[in-house]
């Protein structure tokens, strides 16, 4: 859920603002109706950014080939 404040409200409330923050919710700072600011937990953000291996597998085939040597032609090579 988002909650809008306004800068004075953040201000005067901050302590708990920040406690919604890290149960989740997201925090809009306004300005004059306009959005100028963000409060997020910080670890839902980390949570976000932590990447799981595995979550491809079976979304990519290699080639048989895909180890073999170029040819020299490739390379531009000639004898």
């Amino acid at each position: 859920m988002t909650k809008i404040v306004t800068i004075s409200e953040a201000q005067t409330h901050l302590k708990g603002l920040l406690a919604l923050a890290n149960k989740g919710e997201e925090i809009i700072i306004e300005e004059n109706g306009q959005a100028i600011g963000k409060i997020t937990s910080t670890e839902t953000r980390n949570a976000v950014s932590i990447r799981k291996s595995g979550l491809g597998k079976g979304m990519f085939k290699m080639s048989e080939d895909f180890d073999d040597e170029l040819p020299d032609d490739f390379w531009g090579i000639d004898d």
